[in-house]
Order: structure tokens, then C-alpha cells, then sequence
């Protein structure tokens, strides 16, 4: 997998500018793979109600996508992945000429199906980060995040993957201890697998003080992440949060995200800058207007 990368393009709300943001990188990417996360068959976001994303795409770019969505004239099919009674197989299609596409399909499980076969100078998302919170993200994927506003929901979400791209992964050996689990699962002090509930929200009373490790591959709640104070805790999924700590002293996750880039209306929200510049001065984020990004 080495020279590929995943990037993901999320909004914290619906106008925030991440089509404009998508089909610039789109643009501007040759030998690039476009894809979207969920696979409902609907002309429109269940979540959202939008429209799901309509790119345009030329010959050197390649879809990741429910057969259902493509023209197929206008494609040549070049590879076939699971099926989904909804969408039809998901398939990778290059467009025989300049076309808009529908794309919808896109999972963890496939797109690393897809990086093992097939070799792309960037593969691109389009997220929402409700389901990227029950789907998975891939571990080493970048975010591209556009902010619509200063809104406290806008915000909320923004703090969440700002959180989520601050935590390290966990030594390799508990890495490794961790890898495949479905559930809540402890490390005791002796080095010991030990499984603690199927989820966060079936927690009951345990020993927390004889164990070293607790990971989660589901949902981590605001009282289970309190224990990070005696105890090391590891995410499955670094997004799955319901509302992030203060600090991310003592939290890992297997699956590390990197935050790239913010994009902003910058004219028309300076105290949103001026906030996000303060959350991520130690982080190596570029903050872009999104005004500045040429339509075409």
C-alpha cells in the first residue's frame, strides 16, 4: 500500500462548500479514484437529505461505485467487488469520456480490497462523519474539513476530528493484542486478554483498576473515556466518540487519522479562523478559504 492515499472530504453541514472542495481535487488529480461512503440506493443522502454527489470525471479518473449509478456506455468496468442487493455490485469504472457520475459504495473493507489491486495516485472520499462513525475510517487516511460556519453543530464536529487527529497509535505488541476484536476487551497487568462487554453501552461494573488496556472497537462513551485517568485506552474507530475529553492524555487508536486541511469562507467568518487557528497551532494543518477554490 505504500504511495497511496486516502483522503477523505467531510463537511460539518449541508452548503459548507465540500462538493466545490471535491470536485477541485478531483480536478486537479489524474489517475485518482473517486468514491463515497454509504449504499442505500437513494437519489438523496438518508442522513442528510442532500443529493448524493454527482462528480465529473474524464478518462484519467477512475469510480469507485454501485453499477446501479453508472451509464454503462459511458464506462469501461475494470474491476467488481461485493454485492449489495440495493446498488448492485460495487465496481471501479474509468468514464470513456467527460461524464457526471453518481458515487456511492465506498467501505473500509473495500477500499483496502481496492488498494491491494489496483494502484491510484490518491483515492478520494466523500464523508460524512455520521457514517464514517459506524463504517470505520482506514488507518493513515488524511481529512480535507470544510466548516460552514460558527455554529455550535459546525463546531462540535470540527473539535471531534480535530481531537480524533491528535491520537497516537499504541505500542506495536498491544496493536497486535487489539487487531480484529469486535467489542470492549481489557489488557491486565499479567498481559492477559480479558473481555469486558460487547459494547460501551453494556458496560457493567468491572475491575478497571486490575487492568492496564481497554479497547473499543464500537461507540466510546463520555463515562468509559473518563477512565482514561487509570487506565490506557485504544479506539477501533477515532471518530466513534461521543463527545471528546479536554485532553487525549492516555487515548489511542489503531486507526490514526491525519487532519490536512480546513477549509473556511474566510470573508464572511473571521472568528471561525480565528478559532480553528487557535485549536490546531500545534498541528500541522493548512487553513484554505474556500472561495479562493475556482469553479468550473
Amino acid at each position: 500500500m505504500e504511495g497511496k492515499e486516502v483522503v477523505y472530504i467531510l463537511g460539518t453541514k449541508k452548503g459548507a462548500g465540500k462538493t466545490t472542495v471535491l470536485n477541485s481535487l478531483v480536478r486537479d488529480c489524474q489517475n485518482c479514484c473517486i468514491s463515497s461512503v454509504g449504499v442505500d440506493g437513494e437519489e438523496k443522502d438518508s442522513l442528510t437529505s442532500e443529493p448524493k454527489p454527482r462528480v465529473v470525471v474524464s478518462p484519467y479518473h477512475f469510480v469507485l461505485t454501485g453499477e446501479k449509478f453508472l451509464n454503462l456506455p459511458m464506462f469501461e468496468v475494470l474491476d467488481v467487488f461485493s454485492y449489495n442487493p440495493i446498488i448492485g455490485y460495487i465496481v471501479l469504472a474509468r468514464p470513456l469520456i467527460e461524464t457526471s457520475v453518481m458515487i456511492a459504495g465506498a467501505s473500509p473493507a473495500i477500499i483496502k480490497e481496492l488498494m491491494e489491486r489496483h494502484r491510484f495516485n490518491r483515492i478520494l472520499v466523500d464523508g460524512a462523519l455520521n457514517r464514517l462513525v459506524h463504517a470505520g475510517i482506514l488507518d493513515g487516511a488524511k481529512i480535507f474539513l470544510v466548516v460552514h460556519d460558527a455554529g455550535s453543530e459546525s463546531l462540535k464536529i470540527a473539535k471531534r476530528i480535530i481531537f480524533a487527529s491528535r491520537l497516537a497509535k499504541p505500542p506495536r505488541e498491544i496493536e497486535a493484542t487489539f487487531n480484529g476484536l469486535e467489542g470492549v476487551w481489557g489488557v491486565n497487568k499479567a498481559g492477559e486478554l480479558v473481555k469486558v462487554a460487547d459494547s460501551c453501552l453494556t458496560i457493567k461494573k468491572f475491575s478497571e483498576e486490575k487492568l492496564e488496556w481497554l479497547y473499543i472497537s464500537g461507540i466510546a462513551t463520555k463515562s468509559v473515556l473518563r477512565l482514561k485517568d487509570r487506565l490506557k485506552i485504544c479506539l477501533a474507530n477515532p471518530l466513534a466518540i461521543v463527545e471528546p475529553p479536554v485532553d487525549f492524555d492516555n487515548i489511542y487508536t489503531v486507526n490514526r487519522i491525519v487532519l490536512e486541511k480546513i477549509f473556511v469562507n474566510q470573508s464572511a467568518q473571521h472568528g471561525l479562523v480565528k478559532v480553528l487557528r487557535c485549536w490546531v497551532e500545534d498541528l500541522p494543518v493548512e487553513i484554505e478559504d474556500v472561495l479562493s477554490i475556482e469553479e468550473v
